[in-house]
């Protein structure tokens, strides 16, 4: 009898052992605190001035104020992951972060790999020169040494325009450093980058620089990439629900004039 009752027992314990064991492997389960969490992982450098920066210790920026707003409006917490610019995309193929915020533009390289959100916001590249400099036409950039972010869209459309036009350049990476600097000191003739982080830079910094007046008409569309995968469908789902509405109600465009001082929010 006391046997019996022994493997009845024990049998009660595994049965509740592996309801409690299945229980925990669901991550929307409810918990006796409620429902789980549901989180964005977004990864970001941290170190481009005003689109996702560190101040005080704290992360800043158009991009951090975007996504914070997107986690508000789709019911998610947004955890930032701050990393070099050239590993995020590592980090995204790995699984390490769902998505990237470092106005991203999309290409049809990017495209065959990864699952794009709505667009918000709109880019453009110019070169940035010395006040003084006599550098105004693209001809006048021939054989000059220009700077440009590493592993950016921004290196891919420099090389671009170089072979494009002709023009010979010396074409130095930088990743992190403060290439505009270099232009201010006269390591470099120029650099290439988005129109609007340029034109921040020289403002925030007072720098004895400017935007050069040539124009190649080279900008991209901005949106956040995803791994495809199915997995995804509903978060880029619900993310673009939040961008269509902070582009509704002017929410996007307030946070544009914020930190640019002008409307990136919509084609130029």
């Amino acid at each position: 009898m006391k046997s019996r009752f022994f493997v009845i027992w024990s049998v009660l314990v595994v049965l509740a052992g592996l309801m409690l064991f299945a229980g925990c492997g669901n991550n929307s389960a409810t918990t006796a605190s409620g429902p789980a969490k549901k989180i964005i992982r977004v990864g970001t450098s941290g170190e481009y001035y005003p689109l996702c920066f560190k101040k005080n210790n704290q992360l800043q920026g158009f991009e951090i104020d975007v996504w914070n707003e997107i986690g508000k409006r789709a019911g998610y917490e947004i955890e930032f992951k701050v990393s070099k610019f050239a590993g995020l995309f590592g980090m995204l193929d790995a699984g390490q972060i769902d998505t990237i915020a470092h106005i991203i533009s999309t290409t049809e390289e990017r495209q065959k790999k990864y699952d794009f959100s709505e667009t918000y916001a709109y880019s453009t590249y110019q070169f940035t020169v010395k006040k003084d400099s006599q550098l105004t036409n693209l001809e006048d950039f021939k054989g000059k040494k220009i700077g440009v972010w590493l592993g950016s869209n921004a290196e891919k459309t420099l090389k671009q325009v170089n072979e494009k036009y002709q023009l010979n350049m010396e074409i130095v990476t930088y990743d992190g450093s403060p290439m505009e600097k270099e232009v201010e000191v006269g390591r470099l003739d120029a650099t290439w980058s988005g129109a609007i982080k340029a034109k921040t830079t020289i403002e925030q910094g007072n720098l004895n620089l400017r935007l050069a007046a040539a124009k190649t008409g080279i900008g991209e569309i901005n949106q956040y990439p995803f791994v495809k995968n199915e997995k995804n469908n509903q978060l880029i789902e619900d993310v673009n629900k939040a961008i269509k509405s902070m582009h509704e109600d002017g929410t996007l465009t307030k946070l544009s004039l914020k930190w640019f001082g002008m409307d990136t929010t919509k084609p130029q």
